[in-house]
């Protein structure tokens, strides 16, 4: 599950107390304290204050780019080492819910989250999002387009989580050194629409899939919510269409996808048929 890391440890017992939950003493090595919380959907969700700050590893440095007349790379070149990614921190995790827009209340009233864009189905504009790209509200200090993001659909699940690079030579580089050691591009290299990122997919040797990112867009929380239809065709600005692996409609999970349908069918829940009418209208379109 997802830790969020609080202000200070005031807030973390101010979160105990009005939710009538323990608070835990992270091991020493890490220090400071946690609330264990699970989200409607059955998530596990952490709120922790008060670690110890260790250094940070060396950032790996982008590279110097010459743009229109400007130009602060003279008598050199750009020879970007075809390496790992550097990662610099951990961005956003996406996850799936049968349960969406309790789920998303829930992140919104516990956690002080607020919303950078909303998706709907196809059509179904009348019937309230689909899918929210949810930042930290920091106030007037711009913080992360999204630090979770959350989609309607047949399964309460994990769907990938993102992990930030300097530029987009690391991005594409870091693609190279996986490829070449039979690595799997799900999906890239592109341009987010909602986010603005630089993006690259990747499925892991486990099956997980892992997107690495840049240049990601950051509001601060004067900006009200976008809204867009979801469709695969408007996940990006450029770059290839969305596959069949990156949208789960690919064989290998197609058996998966049924047998979650059904199950959610039979279900008391948001994922009703005209839902899944609109969902299947996503990867068409």
């Amino acid at each position: 599950g997802a830790a969020f890391r609080a202000a200070d440890e005031v807030d973390v017992l101010r979160l105990s107390d009005k939710l009538g939950v323990p608070v835990q003493r992270l091991p020493e090595p890490i220090g400071g304290l946690s609330v264990q919380l699970t989200d409607p959907s059955g998530n596990a969700v952490k709120v922790v204050a008060g670690m110890h700050e260790l250094p940070a590893h060396p950032p790996q440095s982008p590279q110097v780019a010459n743009t229109g007349r400007g130009g602060a790379r003279i008598n050199a070149t750009v020879r970007p080492p075809r390496v790992p990614a550097r990662v610099q921190r951990l961005g956003h995790l996406v996850l799936q819910s049968t349960t969406y827009r309790r789920t998303l209340d829930w992140y919104l009233d516990t956690l002080g989250m607020i919303v950078s864009d909303f998706l709907f189905f196809p059509g179904q504009r009348d019937r309230g999002p689909a899918m929210s790209f949810i930042r930290c509200d920091l106030g007037s200090v711009p913080a992360d387009h999204h630090t979770l993001a959350l989609a309607l659909g047949p399964a309460d699940r994990y769907v990938h989580s993102a992990y930030e690079v300097c530029d987009l030579d690391a991005l594409a580089a870091g693609g190279e050194y996986l490829h070449d050691r039979g690595y799997v591009r799900s999906w890239g290299i592109g341009r987010h629409i909602q986010g603005s990122q630089l993006f690259d997919y990747w499925r892991d040797p486990d099956g997980f899939l892992v997107e690495h990112f840049a240049d990601g867009d950051k509001f601060d929380n004067s900006l009200e919510p976008g809204w867009a239809p979801f469709t695969a065709s408007g996940l990006a600005q450029w770059g290839p269409p969305a596959t069949s692996d990156f949208l789960d409609t690919s064989p290998r999970a197609a058996r998966h996808q049924l047998t979650s349908m059904l199950t959610a069918l039979r279900h008391d829940n948001e994922f009703d048929l005209n839902r899944l009418i609109g969902l299947l209208k996503v990867a068409a379109s």
